[in-house]
């Protein structure tokens, strides 16, 4: 059992650096807008979240999470760049909202209370880009969400062990994507089932 885990886990580590590398070449392009304000916190979370999955005893499954962190702060650096420049007020205000709150996460005795910390202000970090992506769905790049729907169920699979602590997290951005995509499909005169 243990060495399908850890196939899975390989696995969701090339669908994650595949999901992101259409993005990552459309931000580079200019066609592709991420909001900068999600890519930072993204980045900062990804890595603690690992951490927690790691502590969780996560095993292969926190592999994909820390995959991920490293992909995010290369999609961050040139969301500095070529990013989102549109910030609104209620955009600064999730986005100070998630770094005040991460410092709770440390001060947290317990992995329980810092995984749902963690995963509640990633959420609340998606809030900026379902933004954005509401009102200009052209300049976020449907694929990657399409394709972490998948790659988060294959990262759940890949966990050695199934506990709040390992489970929330990657359970979460499932959800995240979901809706990130179906929204992306509507918002774009897309029925959720068809072709691309």
């Amino acid at each position: 059992m243990g060495d399908i885990k850890v196939i899975l886990g390989v696995i969701g580590i090339g669908m994650t650096i595949a999901a992101h590398i259409p993005y990552l070449i459309e931000t580079i392009k200019g066609t592709n807008k991420p909001h900068i304000f999600t890519w930072i916190i993204w980045t900062l979370l990804t890595f603690i979240a690992g951490a927690v999955q790691y502590v969780g005893g996560a095993g292969a499954g926190a592999w994909i999470t820390f995959a991920t962190g490293l992909i995010c702060i290369v999609i961050t650096v040139f969301a500095l760049r070529q990013g989102d420049k549109n910030i609104t007020r209620s955009d600064w205000v999730m986005f100070i909202a998630g770094l005040i709150s991460i410092p709770l996460w440390a001060i947290t005795e317990s992995p329980l209370w810092s995984i749902i910390l963690i995963t509640a202000i990633d959420c609340s970090a998606f809030y900026p880009t379902f933004r954005k992506a509401w009102h200009r769905p052209y300049e976020e790049n449907m694929f990657m969400y399409f394709f972490n729907i998948p790659r988060h169920a294959i990262s759940i699979m890949s966990l050695a062990s199934l506990n709040i602590l390992t489970l929330l997290y990657p359970a979460a951005l499932f959800a995240m994507n979901v809706i990130m995509y179906l929204m992306l499909r509507v918002r774009r005169g897309k029925s959720p089932i068809g072709q691309e």
